[in-house]
């Protein structure tokens, strides 16, 4: 019985540990190519339920760990000018469990409505596969502020970006600046490239996705490709 429950041990920290170095894998697929949002999810659709996604994350599953991440990394830590950081009496299970549904809130959203246009019921493969592509548009948009808070993390000690910001704007007057603060200039001016090549990205792949169920005029596709675009911005900017 011991030896059972060792083996199942085993075997969950074991695909834990691939599941987490998947996440950059998957990150780094998506971002190579914008189409893959939407063909990673009709590709695995298509294969046996036991067989899907062994080669890079799934949405939901790269969804829940960066819920856990930003649980984190910004629900304990972060100033009060964040509203997540206002929920009180929440456990870190909680928390990630609420940030997971709010993070996907636009990726519902956006799936409902195609498949109202395309006549379909939820319970459906098409379903999924929308919702599949939606959430992982939402890398496009994570992925800029991860690498800006994990960086202030090793370099200033802190996850709390606000706070490290604040110490740099008391460092002007004097100008006594350390090596490390140089570092994080050099990570922020990043943080910015990254974040336009992230909006271009999520503009294609809401495009491309849109393009292949919507079967409208080029120009209609595109008016809904900007509103989705707009939406899904807004709602991570409010968000973050």
């Amino acid at each position: 019985m011991f030896e059972k429950l060792i083996d199942s041990f085993e075997k969950l920290c074991l695909q834990i540990i691939i599941e987490i170095l998947l996440v950059p894998v998957t990150i780094f697929k998506l971002f190579q190519d914008t189409r893959r949002c939407y063909d990673f999810s009709v590709h695995e659709m298509e294969k046996e339920e036991t067989e899907r996604f062994r080669d890079y994350l799934s949405p939901i599953k790269l969804s829940v760990y960066t819920s856990v991440i930003v649980s984190v990394l910004l629900m304990d830590y972060s100033g009060e000018q964040n509203f997540l950081s206002k929920i009180k009496g929440l456990s870190m299970v909680e928390k990630a469990l609420f940030i997971f549904l709010m993070n996907n809130f636009t990726a519902v959203i956006f799936s409902v409505i195609l498949l109202w246009y395309k006549k379909e019921k939820v319970n459906t493969v098409t379903f999924r596969t929308l919702l599949f592509s939606f959430i992982y548009t939402t890398v496009y948009t994570s992925t800029p502020f991860f690498i800006l808070i994990l960086s202030a993390m090793f370099i200033g000690h802190t996850v709390n970006i606000q706070s490290y910001m604040d110490h740099l704007d008391k460092l002007k007057d004097s100008g006594n600046y350390a090596s490390g603060d140089y570092v994080f200039f050099m990570v922020f001016f990043v943080f910015i490239i990254m974040a336009i090549i992230g909006l271009i990205k999520l503009f294609k792949a809401l495009h491309y996705i849109l393009k292949e169920n919507f079967s409208y005029h080029p120009y209609v596709v595109a008016f809904f490709t900007l509103l989705f675009f707009i939406i899904q911005i807004y709602y991570a900017g409010g968000f973050v």
